[in-house]
């Protein structure tokens, strides 16, 4: 069997900045980012996910395996069933600009100067290379949001890893015990919250990347480390600060994809059938979280 591999955070995808954030819930008691919906017909579930870790974060606090033994269903952000790799093709296109276009046209002059010279130095600029069926010639045809994915990304974090993502782990497990999977959003709607995102906010994404540099890993570390003992200040901490810096692209990645999902989580809730719904840690946070968005509809939630 294949396994899935989601991306980290964009922004995976989206997730590839999503998943470093989480809940406000109080920690008396908690020992991992797992909710349970106690007034549900039936088993349910909220499980916070980390896109990317390390082999060391396993085995994972107990919780993760009590919502996978209770489920019969999990709904991840995309389904995780992807035999033709339709995501890995459609965000590749994404992360480029159409033909004819490239960054240029879309970022700060000061900006673009600085990459120019970061490109140069390396060796990227004017190197052409494929995205998924389409070639372009150089980093210049990127999208911000994709630059600072792909250049500045994730897998430099030393042994931290999108293959080791408490996502990937839990699909695999489902499959292998023969449990229903699926997806909250289709590929197409995923991605589009990358590829539709305003000029200004995909730059920001860039910038921050390229201000807070060495110190993401030191951020990264202290959140990872939170959410493994349900601790989730620095989670918190980082989520506020991202989004004073950049609203609109937070939005865009958390608070619209939240009341998207939430008729669909509703319904999986009124089904009956045990299920736990797998995302990013940090769409049960902050302003229009789905663990609020909840409990405005009257269901109860506590953490485990």
């Amino acid at each position: 069997m294949k396994r899935q591999c989601f991306p980290s955070g964009i922004l995976a995808g989206c997730a590839f900045l999503a998943a470093f954030f989480v809940s406000t819930l109080s920690l008396e008691a908690a020992t991992a980012c797992v909710w349970r919906v106690t007034n549900a017909p039936a088993p349910f579930y909220l499980i916070g996910t980390m896109h990317a870790l390390s082999g060391r974060d396993y085995p994972l606090p107990k919780a993760y395996d009590q919502a996978l033994h209770d489920s019969k269903r999990l709904y991840f952000e995309i389904s995780p069933i992807d035999p033709d790799d339709k995501f890995g093709q459609s965000f590749a296109r994404a992360s480029a600009y159409p033909a004819k276009d490239d960054i240029r046209r879309h970022i700060h002059p000061q900006t673009w100067d600085f990459l120019q010279k970061r490109f140069r130095r390396s060796n990227y600029l004017g190197k052409g290379f494929h995205m998924g069926d389409r070639y372009v010639n150089g980093l210049q045809e990127l999208r911000p949001w994709a630059i600072a994915y792909y250049v500045w990304g994730i897998r430099g974090y030393n042994d931290v890893f999108g293959g080791l993502g408490v996502d990937n782990h839990l699909s695999y497990q489902a499959a292998r015990l023969g449990k229903e999977r699926g997806g909250l959003e289709s590929v197409e709607e995923h991605v589009d919250v990358l590829r539709g995102m305003a000029d200004i906010d995909a730059e920001l994404v860039l910038l921050d990347t390229l201000v807070r540099g060495d110190k993401r890993r030191d951020d990264y570390k202290a959140m990872r480390e939170g959410w493994k003992k349900g601790d989730l200040a620095p989670l918190e901490a980082e989520l506020k600060r991202s989004r004073d810096m950049n609203l609109g692209g937070e939005i865009r990645l958390l608070d619209y994809r939240n009341l998207r999902w939430l008729p669909k989580i509703i319904g999986a809730i009124k089904s009956g059938v045990p299920t736990s719904i797998v995302v990013g840690t940090g769409h049960f946070c902050g302003p229009n979280n789905v663990r609020e968005l909840l409990e405005k509809k009257g269901y109860k939630i506590e953490q485990l």
